[in-house]
């Protein structure tokens, strides 16, 4: 008797056991919106030891009560059909828990039901606060519970979801659109609330709503909710780049002009900026973020200041946007700094070149090159205007009085001068004294005797010529101007308190130093006077 009792225990173990290895899987609660009905569409996977799958489903205090959860369809577990449909009247009228649970051939239920899913109720209205194109939709959350318990009425939710909005207008054979999406809703939320961008005049709409969870790969549909936009007025703002100038290596301001209003255009006015540090021609290949804002301040004129700039590395793309709430954003043409960049390509010759892009490409600007020595600009080149390739070459010499270091610099004639960064190119000095002149000579830059300096410093500078007795007979403070040979400033011309000195040797001494550097130097030498 006893071996009877326990061979029944044994298997009614193992059958317990074998029941404890099925666990179903209720995937997804969709609405079918490829249908006009909108039926609730129940899935799941497919499991041979489960016979039939029996549907429960609840409308109301359907999380802690199990009771209230009734049987709504009994559906054999057929591999090619793992699906039910439940026949609503109007699948966003309200709320609908489902679970399932496996039932073997016998008729037993062989595992628990599921942990409940819920289908989506997407409600769309219009005239969203003073905006009568700016429409509003809601929903509730798309609830996936595991470790579900019947018996304590204990629930964890999932990871959060995502849920991506789609619309198109109410014509037979348009297209769902992505519109946008909501993330990272907590899941204690029992509302998600979401205003459209501004939409068409008087246009019927049709929304829909998926969730989409990070770890499952079904993306179950909220019922299809549709509305007809009012009729807004929308007069564009104009709004307009037209300055951009570089402050320093890491600073660039950007000159927005607007329409002169006497009411409120907009809202808030944001710059974009795309850092590509090439030229391109077309906007769709750039990539703007938003770097700051302003409040709408009864003014035309608003200075944006980009602080996070790298002048030296290349161009900047900048475009503004007006926000005007209920209608479209309003866009600028984009417009980028002046960029300037060159080389020494000889040892007294330089190499500059420049770009600016402006989208869509309508200046007609002039430029003008400078030479930046201290705080004084030195115009070298004016009226440069810009190439098809919207870049501008030139060559220039240096001048040597200005120093080592010859800082170059770009300005438009754009309405507010747009500047360009500060370009240095680096020369060697150098001091050379010809061993011979000649008062008398055909030649304009052998009348006279000075010293060939490059980038000379008037701090500091004495230049001495004494004759055979030791007497002085020349002195200077100032350093000859290179090239300029009818200027006498530093130039000897072999004459002495006005009278013309005999030929011969001449000695010389001479004192200086070179800009961009605090290193003195000394020289001494002679000279022959040919007479």
């Amino acid at each position: 008797m006893y071996r009877l009792y326990l061979l029944l225990f044994v298997f009614l173990l193992a059958h317990l056991f074998t029941n404890a290895q099925i666990e179903l899987d209720l995937k997804a609660v969709s609405v079918d919106t490829t249908t006009t009905s909108q039926n609730i569409t129940l899935t799941w996977q497919f499991d041979p030891n489960v016979t039939d799958v029996e549907v429960f489903a609840c409308n109301s205090n359907c999380i802690d009560v199990q009771n209230n959860y009734n049987t709504v369809a009994l559906v054999n577990m057929n591999m090619s059909l793992l699906e039910w449909s439940d026949i609503v009247t109007d699948p966003g009228a309200s709320q609908i828990y489902y679970c399932i649970a496996g039932r073997d051939a016998a008729g037993h239920t062989n595992s628990g039901k599921t942990a409940p899913k819920n289908n989506m109720v997407l409600k769309v209205s219009s005239s969203v606060a003073i905006c009568r194109n700016v429409l509003s939709l809601s929903w509730n959350p798309y609830i996936r519970y595991v470790n579900f318990s019947w018996f304590t009425g204990s629930v964890n939710i999932m990871d959060t979801l995502d849920y991506y909005i789609f619309y198109r207008e109410k014509i037979i054979g348009t297209p769902w659109i992505f519109l946008d999406s909501v993330t990272n809703i907590d899941p204690a939320t029992t509302i998600i609330s979401y205003q459209t961008p501004y939409l068409k005049n008087n246009t019927d709409y049709e929304f829909v709503v998926q969730a989409v969870s990070r770890t499952d790969t079904m993306r179950p549909f909220s019922n299809i909710a549709e509305c007809r936009t009012g009729f807004e007025i929308h007069t564009p703002v104009a709004v307009e780049i037209t300055c951009v100038s570089v402050i320093d290596d890491n600073s660039i301001e950007i000159n927005v002009q607007t329409d002169d209003f006497s009411g409120q255009p907009f809202q808030k006015l944001y710059l974009l900026r795309d850092k590509s540090n090439k030229e391109v021609w077309r906007t769709d290949s750039l990539s703007f973020k938003v770097i700051d804002s302003m409040n709408y301040n009864s003014t035309d004129d608003y200075l944006f200041k980009d602080e996070n700039a790298d002048t030296q590395s290349g161009l900047h793309y900048y475009r503004a946007v007006a926000d005007n709430l209920c209608r479209t954003n309003d866009s600028s043409n984009v417009l980028t700094n002046i960029y300037l960049y060159g080389r020494r390509v000889e040892k007294y010759a330089d190499s500059l070149r420049f770009s600016q892009v402006e989208i869509p490409f309508i200046q007609s600007y002039n430029y003008d090159l400078f030479r930046v020595v201290y705080d004084n600009e030195i115009l070298i080149t004016g009226g440069l205007t810009m190439t098809n390739n919207r870049s501008v070459h030139v060559d220039v010499m240096p001048f040597m009085n200005d120093g080592a270091a010859i800082k170059y610099l770009i300005k438009s004639d754009d309405g507010c001068s747009s500047v360009s960064n500060i370009w240095t190119i680096d020369h060697e000095p150098l001091i050379q004294f010809p061993n011979a002149f000649y008062p008398l000579s055909m030649n304009i830059e052998n009348r006279t005797f000075y010293p060939i300096l490059r980038f000379p410093s008037e701090d500091n500078y004495l230049f001495i010529i004494y004759n055979q007795w030791g007497q002085e007979v020349y002195r200077s403070t100032v350093p000859p101007v290179f090239g300029d040979y009818e200027n006498p400033q530093g130039r000897w011309d072999g004459t002495f308190r006005g009278k013309d000195c005999p030929p011969g040797f001449y000695a010389y001494k001479i004192s200086y130093s070179f800009n961009e550097g605090a290193e003195k130097y000394g020289d001494t030498g002679s000279v022959m006077l040919v007479r």
